[in-house]
């Protein structure tokens, strides 16, 4: 199994649409066993894959269980969540399980931070909370090959404890100066993390007689690998009808893979090239993603019944060859992570 967070501490760079359009390519066109689990107070890739009524009806009832039930246990003192009540659904259109979002994962912000001081000092109250989400990944990880979290642009405690936990991480970015600040953002809080972590996990075998923390049957690690980023094309300018380049946004990107390489390339495998970062650019989709909003089913299933027409059908199909490419890309930095 994969755990894989798609992140960006800068917003609207088109990480959720991006998340939930490669794992149903994962499941609908791959036959992969996916889940996506909507770890961003926002809950947009809950909003984005669950039609309205559906919505209504999974709200309006006390008793639907969201990502907020798996910490709330460990907020009340208690264990992690037993997997027979994690609480997963399975999403029509866009073919993968889901665990849904929550709005009171901001309200668990606190509880998290107190207990990661007490964690990085290898206490095991705080180890236990900072693990929670590992724990969960190996109540999953024989039912999937894929668990893709999706986060929120922050550095918080909720990303750092889902990240401290992921195998993976990919960057979604866009053209523009501060996708490149956000690197450094990335770069220099990743490093900070996993030192703490670490020095908690030491400190915790010192204390214990040499025995290591455990998550269920795994001795405790922060391993999380840099997998590669995509960014969003611009919308080229027209002069006379001919599109011209934007020198701007083409010297930023021009920058990117310099810029990630230098700053995450302490998170990758040695082995793996810096041309193999860029695994992926995403096209201008112009009205495709309202469509595929509105609709709640991925752009590549849109079709004339979903307000599809003209130019949008070869849109589609660009968009499932575009997806398909990075997934390819993304295996080959995988097989590289997997010969280690």
């Amino acid at each position: 199994m994969n755990s894989i967070a798609i992140f960006n501490n800068k917003g609207g760079v088109g990480k959720t649409t991006f998340l939930c359009n490669f794992a149903a390519y994962l499941k609908i066109k791959q036959n992969k066993r996916v889940i996506v689990i909507d770890a961003d107070p926002q809950c947009n890739a809950t909003i984005y894959v669950t039609n309205d009524c559906e919505l209504e009806e999974f709200y309006s009832k006390s008793k639907t269980k969201t990502i907020f039930d798996i910490i709330k246990p460990l907020q009340r003192g208690n264990d992690y969540i037993a997997e027979q009540n994690i609480p997963i659904i399975t999403n029509r259109e866009f073919g993968f399980d889901v665990i849904l979002g929550d709005t009171r994962l901001s309200l668990v912000e606190d509880f998290l931070s107190t207990d990661w001081i007490s964690g990085k000092n290898g206490e095991p109250r705080g180890l236990k909370t900072t693990f929670i989400f590992q724990d969960l990944l190996q109540k999953l990880s024989d039912r999937y090959d894929y668990v893709f979290f999706d986060i929120g642009p922050s550095l918080g405690a909720i990303n750092r404890c889902v990240l401290l936990a992921c195998d993976y991480f990919i960057m979604p970015m866009s053209s523009d100066i501060f996708s490149l600040k956000a690197v450094d953002n990335i770069a220099e809080s990743l490093s900070n993390w996993k030192a703490n972590i670490d020095k908690g996990l030491v400190d915790f075998q010192k204390n214990n007689e040499g025995e290591p923390y455990v998550v269920r049957s795994a001795v405790a690690s922060a391993n999380l690998h840099f997998l590669g980023y995509i960014y969003q094309q611009y919308n080229t300018k027209s002069k006379d009808g001919v599109k011209r380049p934007v020198k701007a946004y083409d010297n930023i990107i021009k920058k990117m893979n310099d810029l990630v390489s230098s700053k995450l390339g302490k998170f990758c495998d040695p082995r793996l090239a810096d041309s193999q970062l860029l695994i992926g650019e995403i096209p201008t989709l112009n009205s495709l993603i309202p469509l595929s909003q509105i609709a709640h089913k991925p752009i590549f299933s849109l079709s004339s019944g979903d307000g599809v027409v003209g130019a949008h059908f070869s849109k589609v199909r660009e968009y499932e060859e575009v997806v398909k490419g990075i997934l390819e890309k993304m295996n080959a930095n995988l097989n590289v992570y997997e010969m280690a």
